[in-house]
């Protein structure tokens, strides 16, 4: 499958607020469903806490995230954000593919080979970060979840699963 079922490009900024608001203007993208998780990452060193910022939002048949890392294990949005902290400018950083069925994302995982960056679950949606900076310039990111999970990030209803 590779990369079918891309939906979502994902973007860090500084400031997820000021963010919102630039692309809400630019693109007309607005009715974000914004969440702060503390989240515990699976790392190749082991379990780390992790809290963002992040808010969701469709244009179509595609989603935009948006992300402030707010602290504990950031290591990977870091590099992405712009050098002066007072720059709001989202930043590129990853695509998110969906899968319907966990053991074959799984598998599809094990046969790409790439470096596993972090993995996390919360209730009813698992989501696998790889890194593909080498062949891609940018990580991707793995997402199972319940009918009830993309319900919760908003899929569209009727917006078919390719």
């Amino acid at each position: 499958m590779l990369l079918q079922g891309h939906y979502q490009n994902a973007y860090v900024t500084h400031d997820l607020d000021r963010a919102m608001e630039l692309v809400r203007k630019r693109y007309g993208l607005k009715d974000y469903i914004v969440f702060e998780p503390d989240m515990v990452l699976k790392t190749p060193a082991g379990d780390k806490p992790s809290k963002v910022r992040a808010a969701l939002g469709w244009s179509g048949g595609l989603q935009i995230e948006l992300i402030e890392p707010v602290g504990g294990f950031l290591d990977h949005y870091l590099p992405y954000l712009p050098k002066d902290r007072s720059d709001p400018t989202p930043r590129f950083h990853h695509i998110a593919l969906r899968r319907d069925d966990i053991d074959a994302m799984r598998v599809e995982i094990d046969r790409l080979g790439l470096p596993l960056a972090f993995e996390g679950e919360v209730p009813g949606l698992v989501y696998i970060y790889l890194d593909a900076r080498e062949s891609l310039g940018h990580y991707l990111e793995y997402i199972w979840a319940t009918a009830e999970g993309w319900e919760m990030v908003g899929w569209p209803k009727g917006r078919p699963v390719f």
